[in-house]
């Protein structure tokens, strides 16, 4: 593929604002509403709006059933139990410790792929993997003696949300590519509201909206609409005019952006030895991409947040 042009990278950089800035918006989010109900809300105003489009256009009258089954079913891994623990985390973490630990993705899919013949292992590969492993290491260690259990707890919550992603990637690889992206992120949303709203109504009880605050409701609108609705449209669209080795450089791009927003909005700070692991998990993304820029990963959508 041919060197993006300037409209493209101005997308790729808009891409990644939206994208880094959602993690700040789930902090400010759970701070207030629980997590299960801030994250079936999100994939309930992303469905309002995706629904009535992929309809008109017609994008989901033609599906065999047997392929919006396992859309379907990718699609509860995710954006159900990626949100789930993923907005379950943010309540005990800095939002830009989220981004670090998501940002490590294409990682767990290298070692998911790696270990389903997806991809052969190289040098460059194994040594991404090593370090990826140091970095996640220190991290976890750092937050259990500086942060406290709870921190901890919320950044393996965060970690396993890596894990259901990476998974899924690699579970619908190649499969993504005879689906309409909007009728794909239409039904894998549907998949996922239904069970993140019957958890919600167990764990979190009914929720009131109108006692929200409108910081509250300006995470749901932004979460809902900015980085969920427009962030995808803009992902499938950079898809199809650059390479995905370069579309997955936006999550380490993301890291540094959240950790800046979180301490100038929310006041965070990461401890020396959390940064210091970061840096391994970002080191080791950049090494996977080197190793293979013409990535055998294709995600079928951008959930990390």
């Amino acid at each position: 593929m041919s060197h993006p042009s300037f409209r493209v990278l101005a997308v790729w950089v808009i891409a990644c604002l939206l994208w880094s800035t959602t993690f700040l918006f789930i902090r400010i989010g759970v701070a207030e509403i629980r997590p299960f109900t801030l994250a079936w809300t999100r994939l309930a105003v992303a469905l309002a709006i995706l629904t009535p489009i992929a309809i008109g256009r017609g994008d989901l009258r033609t599906l065999p059933w047997i392929a919006v089954r396992r859309v379907a079913s990718a699609g509860l891994l995710l954006l159900g139990v990626n949100y789930a623990l993923l907005f379950w985390g943010a309540q005990f973490i800095p939002s830009g410790l989220a981004a670090i630990l998501q940002a490590g993705t294409p990682l767990l899919a290298l070692a998911f792929a790696c270990a389903a013949g997806q991809e052969r292992v190289t040098f460059l590969k194994l040594l991404a993997l090593v370090l990826g492993v140091v970095g996640v290491a220190v991290i976890f260690g750092s937050e259990a003696l500086t942060s406290g259990r709870a921190a901890m707890i919320g950044a393996a919550a965060v970690f396993g949300a890596s894990v259901c992603v990476a998974s899924a990637y690699v579970w619908m690889k190649g499969y993504g590519n005879r689906f309409p992206p909007l009728a794909m992120t239409t039904i894998q949303c549907g998949a996922a509201l239904v069970p993140l709203l019957c958890v919600a109504l167990m764990t979190d009880g009914i929720p009131a909206p109108a006692h929200w605050s409108r910081a509250a409701w300006g995470a749901v609108a932004y979460l809902g609409v900015a980085a969920s609705v427009v962030a995808f449209w803009l992902n499938y669209w950079l898809l199809a005019r650059m390479d995905a080795s370069a579309m997955l450089m936006m999550g380490v791009a993301e890291v540094p952006i959240a950790v800046l927003l979180g301490a100038a909005f929310l006041n965070e700070r990461i401890p020396g030895g959390t940064f210091l692991g970061g840096i391994c998990v970002l080191v080791a993304v950049v090494t996977r991409l080197v190793s293979d820029r013409a990535s055998t990963v294709r995600p079928a959508s951008r959930p990390d947040g």
